[in-house]
C-alpha cells in the first residue's frame, strides 16, 4: 500500500473508496462528502465513491465534483451477503487501485469482507458505525467483523451499545471518533428580539426525526410571536402524513418549508434558536447540532443517543426527552422569552465546538486511522 504519511507538502499517496449504501442523501452521506473533500483538498488523497444503481442523480452529481463515482450493480438486498457480489466489488476496487475501502453501513459489511479477500492487492477495510444499536452476534457476522481492520464508533454511546454483546477480541481495532463539521471560527452573532422570532430545523423530515411532535409543541405557544422554518427533504414514506399534519395545524401560516438546501451554513445565523427533536437516538452527534454549535445558534435537542456528549443542559444548550411535547414547549418558551440566556448558551456551545469537536481534530484522527497498519 502507498501509505507514505504526511509530507512537507501535505501529500498522502492513497486512494480511498467510499461505499455509499443509501440511494438518497442523509447525514452519513454528508459525513463522507465533507471527509473526502477535505482529504482531497488538504492531503491530495484520491477518493472514489461507489454508488448503488438506483442512487439519486443529484446526490451522485455532488460527489462527482469531488471524485470518480462508479456504479455498483450488486448493491440490492438480494446481493448483500453474496460472495459473488463481493468478488465483483473487488474487481471495481482493483480497477481504481484502491488502498482502503471505507464502509458507513453495516448492511455492506459482508460485501466489504468478501471484496477484501478477493482483491489482487491487499486493501484495508475501515467501517464507521453511525447507529445506536447492538451488533449482530452470530458465527457469520463474527467472521465479517474479523475481516475489518478498524471499527470507528462515532460516539461513546455507539461504542457502548454496539459492542455490549460481543467478545472484545472480535474486532482487530476499535476507536471512538466523534463526528464534526468543517467550520471556521467566526464572531458570535448578536441576538436581538426580532419579530417574529425564528425557530430553525434542518434535516430529514420524517417521523423518526420528531418533526410531527415539534409542531404539536409549538401549537401550545400561540401566545408568542414566532415562525418555524424547516430545511430538508420529506421522506417519501411520510410525505402524505406530513402534508396532512401541516394542513390541519393551527399554526400552518407560521411554518415555512424550504426543501433540501446546500447553503445551511449561510442560513443558520439568520435564526433565533435551533431545534433537533429526533425520536431515534442519534449516534455520532447530529451534524445539524454540530453546525448550530459552530455557528453560535442556541439549540434544543433530544437527550437520547449521543447528544449529551455534546450538550450540557442549561450550560451550552437544552436537552429534552424525545417526544415530550410539554417539555419541548417549556424549553422553547424559555429561550424565546429570554434571548440573553439563549445567547449565553450559544456562546458556550461555540466555545465547546472549537475546543473539543473541531474539524481539524477530527481529520487528524481520521488520517491516523487511514495510515495505521
Amino acid at each position: 500500500m502507498l501509505l507514505n504519511g504526511k509530507s512537507g507538502n501535505n501529500t498522502i499517496k492513497m486512494t480511498i473508496a467510499y461505499y455509499i449504501a443509501s440511494p438518497t442523501w442523509g447525514g452519513g452521506e454528508q459525513y463522507v462528502y465533507n471527509l473526502a473533500r477535505t482529504l482531497k483538498t488538504d492531503y491530495h488523497i484520491t477518493p472514489v465513491f461507489i454508488f448503488p444503481a438506483d442512487s439519486d442523480s443529484s446526490m451522485v452529481n455532488r460527489f462527482c465534483e469531488v471524485g470518480e463515482c462508479p456504479t455498483f450493480h450488486f448493491a440490492s438486498k438480494f446481493w448483500r451477503f453474496s460472495r459473488y457480489a463481493g468478488k465483483q466489488l473487488a474487481k471495481l476496487l482493483d480497477q481504481y487501485q484502491v488502498d482502503i475501502l471505507h464502509l458507513n453501513s453495516r448492511q455492506s459489511y459482508f460485501l466489504g469482507a468478501w471484496a477484501k479477500r478477493n482483491t489482487k492487492k491487499p486493501i484495508r477495510l475501515i467501517v464507521a458505525q453511525h447507529l445506536v444499536r447492538q451488533a449482530k452476534n452470530t458465527y457469520w457476522w463474527r467472521w465479517a467483523y474479523r475481516q475489518i481492520d478498524t471499527l470507528i464508533c462515532t460516539s461513546e454511546c455507539v461504542q457502548r451499545e454496539y459492542l455490549c454483546e460481543l467478545p472484545l477480541t472480535v474486532f482487530k481495532n476499535v476507536v471512538m471518533v466523534h463526528n464534526s463539521v468543517p467550520m471556521m471560527k467566526k464572531e458570535m452573532p448578536t441576538y436581538t428580539a426580532t419579530t417574529p422570532a425564528t425557530i430553525f430545523y434542518h434535516g430529514r423530515i420524517c417521523r423518526e426525526k420528531g418533526v410531527f411532535e415539534l409542531i404539536k409543541s409549538l401549537e401550545s405557544l400561540q401566545d408568542l410571536s414566532f415562525r418555524l422554518v424547516l430545511a430538508g427533504s420529506v421522506d417519501k414514506r411520510d410525505e402524505k402524513a406530513w402534508n396532512m399534519a401541516l394542513k390541519s395545524s393551527p399554526i400552518r401560516e407560521r411554518i415555512t418549508c424550504l426543501g433540501f438546501r446546500t447553503d445551511i451554513n449561510q442560513l443558520i445565523p439568520q435564526f433565533t434558536i435551533g431545534v433537533i427533536p429526533t425520536i431515534v437516538p442519534e449516534a455520532g452527534g447530529p451534524l445539524a447540532l454540530l453546525e448550530n454549535m459552530a455557528l453560535g445558534l442556541p439549540t434544543i435537542t433530544s437527550n437520547n443517543g449521543s447528544q449529551p456528549e455534546f450538550i450540557r443542559d442549561r450550560q451550552n444548550g437544552r436537552l429534552c426527552p424525545p417526544g415530550d411535547i410539554v417539555a419541548w414547549s417549556d424549553a422553547i418558551r424559555e429561550l424565546l422569552t429570554n434571548l440573553d440566556n439563549a445567547s449565553q448558551l450559544a456562546e458556550e456551545a461555540q466555545k465547546d465546538f472549537f475546543l473539543e469537536f473541531n474539524y481539524e481534530q477530527f481529520i487528524n484522527k481520521m488520517i491516523q486511522i487511514y495510515q495505521s497498519r
